[in-house]
């Protein structure tokens, strides 16, 4: 935990919450978890492609499928906004059923494949472009998906995934939201009497919280707790 104790000049407290504790227990006693949160426009449109080619050789499925991507990688070069991302690739091995998928063992890597026996090379990328050109984007990485693969070949297979919006990174808006927080805390402050805040952000390296709002929206947020110490009264003089 990330501790961060602020002494406020002006008068305090809040929208943002905190609880209001005395001098004697100050923030010792149990605080609500608040949040600072932004609603943010999506970064970007996407979708995920998955390529397969299958055959004997295992040479040729390998240099079929780089072949097929090094077209797809070309459909988005030098272009801005248009990214193709690499997620996966897997050389050509034999398929595996469905009950043994992901239970290989390393013996399974070393065995020898009978002369005949069919093998399949694999790869998915994450296809993305603009999210404020919304439809046009779709129509665009759709084509720049399509023809990878020949359709009258069954050997050779390609699937895309719906298309959905994104963010490119939560972790871009931290900076805001700390912000966000601190305008918090001088809200607080301008509705308490004068006394100390006391501002404790949990796991401030962790990721940025994200959820989707739907559509192109989303909202990002940071846990945090803030605290209140008033000034024990003085003793009047004698």
């Amino acid at each position: 935990p990330w501790l961060l104790a602020l002494t406020l000049l002006a008068p305090p407290a809040s929208q943002a919450g905190g609880d209001y504790v005395s001098a004697d227990t100050a923030v010792e006693g149990p605080t609500r978890a608040q949040r600072g949160q932004l609603e943010v426009d999506a970064d970007f449109i996407g979708a995920t492609i998955e390529i397969s080619i299958k055959g004997k050789d295992r040479a040729a499925v390998d240099n079929r499928l780089e072949a097929v991507l090094s077209i797809l990688r070309k459909r988005f070069e030098n272009q801005d906004g248009w990214e193709a991302v690499p997620l996966e690739r897997t050389f050509a091995t034999p398929p595996r059923g469905k009950a043994t998928r992901g239970l290989a063992s390393f013996s399974d890597l070393d065995e020898e494949v009978k002369p005949d026996a069919p093998v399949v090379a694999s790869a998915r990328y994450s296809l993305r472009g603009p999210a404020d050109n919304g439809l046009k984007t779709v129509e665009i990485l759709r084509a720049k998906a399509g023809d990878l693969v020949d359709p009258k070949n069954e050997d050779e297979r390609s699937r895309l995934s719906p298309f959905a919006y994104g963010l490119a990174s939560a972790n871009d808006h931290r900076d805001e939201l700390l912000d966000q927080i601190k305008e918090d805390v001088a809200a607080a402050k301008a509705h308490l009497p004068e006394g100390e805040m006391r501002l404790e952000i949990a796991g401030l390296a962790d990721p940025v919280q994200v959820r989707h709002l739907g559509g192109h929206r989303f909202v990002i947020w940071m846990s945090y707790r803030l605290g209140f110490v008033s000034p024990k009264p003085e003793k009047g003089t004698k």
